[in-house]
């Protein structure tokens, strides 16, 4: 991620200077676009390096709502990054005007290794989130595959830009790049809000679920002497089960262990993006009358 940052804020800024001297739409589309995400980016490291570091450990279900409102974030710049292309491309096309070619020539170089950059974090991102799956990365990567798709429409468009001689076509298919990577932003934010919004809030476990879980807990009703509580919730896009039992005081550790484990990995089979705590507690002794 912050290899990603620091790639991406040495080409946001070549990215302003070929915007300003070339004034294509199309890379004017990816200057707020660029510099909101880009400050998401950051939010997001600083959020992955706290939770990496334990100072989230307070929140009873995990970080799942900070990962969801992160994912809002990006979904947010992306509609407002859209927004600000449109009402510029719209003005734009009722004024066409002729682009200075060197200037064009050094935004396609630009462009180039943006999209360069961004091929390269796509696959860095999504390695990672292969390993150990986050909210935070797998909305990094939807955002890293918006850009680089973004960015290679840009390469394009500035191509077909500096290559027509008529002001008025290298305006229309400059901006009608700069709409396309609007409408592709729009539909990404879209699809990040249906994806996030549900799990803000805690909710019970849906019925399904919990008889699934019901149906493991018969089948161990032998292995524990009592069951003292089962506590389910869904928060963050992910199952919380906590779950005490009792065991005789006189079995052997190992054996408890391996009956807790044998527990969690059945609930987890069941319903994949569970977290399962097992937490095993000693029967209470009546005392002795003699």
């Amino acid at each position: 991620m912050l290899r990603a940052i620091l790639l991406d804020l040495g080409i946001y800024i070549a990215l302003i200077i070929a915007a300003v001297f070339s004034g294509s739409l199309t890379i004017l589309a990816e200057i707020p676009r660029g510099g909101l995400l880009f400050s998401i980016e950051i939010t997001a490291l600083i959020t992955m390096r706290r939770a990496h570091r334990g100072m989230f450990s307070a929140f009873e279900y995990g970080i799942g709502k900070i990962e969801q409102v992160i994912s809002i974030l990006i979904a947010g710049g992306l509609f407002a990054s859209a927004l600000f292309t449109l009402s510029v491309t719209v003005e734009r096309v009722g004024n066409p005007e002729s682009l200075p070619t060197p200037a064009l020539i050094l935004g396609v170089t630009v462009a180039s290794l943006n999209l360069a950059i961004n091929t390269f974090c796509l696959g860095d991102f999504a390695r990672s989130n292969v390993h150990e799956s986050s909210l935070i990365l797998a909305s990094q990567v939807r955002s890293r595959l918006v850009k680089t798709i973004a960015s290679a429409i840009v390469v394009l468009v500035l191509v077909l830009t500096t290559w027509l001689a008529d002001p008025a076509a290298a305006t229309y298919v400059d901006a009608l790049g700069a709409l396309f990577v609007t409408a592709y932003m729009v539909i990404t934010g879209i699809s990040l809000l249906r994806e996030s919004l549900p799990d803000l809030l805690d909710r019970a476990l849906p019925e399904h679920e919990q008889l699934l879980l019901m149906r493991v807990m018969t089948r161990y009703f032998a292995d524990f002497e009592n069951l003292n509580s089962i506590k389910s919730r869904r928060s963050g896009g992910h199952a919380f089960i906590d779950i005490n039992l009792e065991f005789q005081p006189d079995m052997a550790l190992a054996e408890v262990s391996r009956r807790c484990l044998s527990i969690r990995q059945d609930i987890v089979e069941l319903i994949p993006d569970a977290f399962v705590s097992v937490v095993p507690h000693v029967t209470n002794q009546q005392p002795d009358d003699h």
